[in-house]
């Protein structure tokens, strides 16, 4: 049936993802592996990347508080880390 000079084949095709070529089960069995194989390899890969990111994350705050807890002498101009010395480090920036 043609409504408007366009078929239902044509609509189809148009708002489908995937096109299969053949009628033959086995490539919609194809189709529907391969698909579930992209989401797995998307999701394995997000999982990967907010893994590393909660690392780097929970590191770098570590090393704040670890260099916030004590900042050596050479670090600090010669003055340890204490209220007094570090308003005056603060005033020769």
């Amino acid at each position: 049936m043609k409504l408007q000079g366009v078929s239902g084949t044509d609509v189809a095709k148009e708002a489908s993802d995937i096109i299969l070529l053949d009628d033959n089960f086995a490539s919609i069995v194809k189709a529907v592996m391969w698909g579930r194989h992209v989401y797995d390899c998307i999701s394995k890969f997000l999982q990967f990347q907010l893994t590393v990111n909660v690392v780097a994350m929970t590191l770098a705050l570590l090393a704040a508080v670890i260099v916030m807890v004590r900042i050596p002498p050479v670090l600090s101009g010669g003055y340890m880390y204490n209220k007094k010395s570090y308003a005056k480090v603060l005033h020769k920036f």
